[in-house]
């Protein structure tokens, strides 16, 4: 595996984590491999370590060149410039392609949380002036070809305005991320005490169209951060505009659960729980869309 380092950004630390597998040997040397980009969440604040390279891990280890972006966060990056510099990995990804026997058609964006608001950004986006005259890149150097969602903000609009005591507890505890400051919905406007309009236009279900890409989301019914109705509300958005999407609620388990295994969680925290199904699930899913292509070609 060779393992890379690119900039993404001209005025921050942001970068794109490329790790690309050897070629193979025999019936399998030079097989142009599918790829994945992942997006860790963090609500903007930060860069969630269990939502990067162990998942990207968990797909090479499938046979996908795999990527993870660490993209700029809090209030002075507000939107768009992390979904610039997701485009600008999508980008030089593509431009790579041929010398890492990549499979440019096949590419998935991967994203959690914060990191699937903005996953889902790109797909939304891709095709906009936003990117395509500002940035000079054209969609097809940025449009992922499919774009897999876990507990993924989307609508943005706020759960709980009181942070519960056991979550301030853990956060003095340092078991989860500090997110006290400004919300999600101020950083990515760049300013504190934002009016409800502009809190309203960082919801993305409105702004779901025909050319977004087909999608695999899921979450929990526990989740207190990300409620079960803006993933139906997403699901529901995609199939009015025909849009494939694959949804999947697990019913047990908290927000940002990533691959709920060993690796990224204690065995007290992913006992019982069926949310690791979601990885063979995502790679099935994925498969079904190269088998579509394959015989539409």
């Amino acid at each position: 595996m060779k393992n890379l380092v690119f900039s993404v950004s001209d005025s921050s630390d942001a970068k794109l984590t490329a790790n690309i597998l050897d070629d193979g040997e025999f019936a399998k040397k030079g097989i142009r491999r599918p790829a994945v980009v992942v997006c860790p969440g963090g609500g903007y604040t930060m860069i969630s370590k269990n939502e990067g390279e162990p998942v990207a891990l968990a797909f090479a280890a499938k046979g996908y060149h795999t990527f993870v972006l660490e993209y700029s966060v809090k209030i002075d990056h507000p939107f768009p410039t992390a979904l610039k510099e997701l485009a600008r990995a999508m980008s030089i990804i593509r431009q790579n392609a041929e010398d890492w026997l990549l499979d440019s058609d096949n590419i998935a964006v991967i994203g959690f949380s914060a990191g699937g608001n903005l996953a889902l950004s790109l797909g939304v986006y891709f095709n906009q002036p936003l990117l395509t005259d500002e940035m000079g890149l054209t969609k097809d150097q940025t449009r992922p070809n499919h774009i897999i969602l876990g507990y993924p903000a989307v609508s943005l609009i706020p759960q709980n305005r009181k942070t519960p005591e056991f979550v301030l507890e853990m956060m003095e505890q340092g078991l989860i991320p500090d997110f006290r400051g400004p919300s999600i919905q101020e950083i990515m406007i760049g300013h504190e005490n934002i009016t409800q309009e502009e809190a309203a236009s960082l919801n993305l279900i409105p702004k779901i169209h025909e050319k977004v890409p087909r999608t695999f989301v899921w979450g929990t019914y526990e989740d207190s951060l990300i409620p079960p109705t803006d993933l139906l509300g997403l699901a529901t958005a995609l199939h009015s505009v025909h849009v494939p999407c694959e949804l999947h609620l697990f019913e047990k388990g908290p927000h940002g659960m990533s691959l709920c295994d060993e690796n990224t969680k204690s065995e007290a925290e992913i006992k019982g729980l069926s949310i690791p199904y979601w990885l063979p699930l995502s790679l099935e899913w994925l498969k079904q869309g190269m088998a579509e292509r394959t015989q539409k070609s």
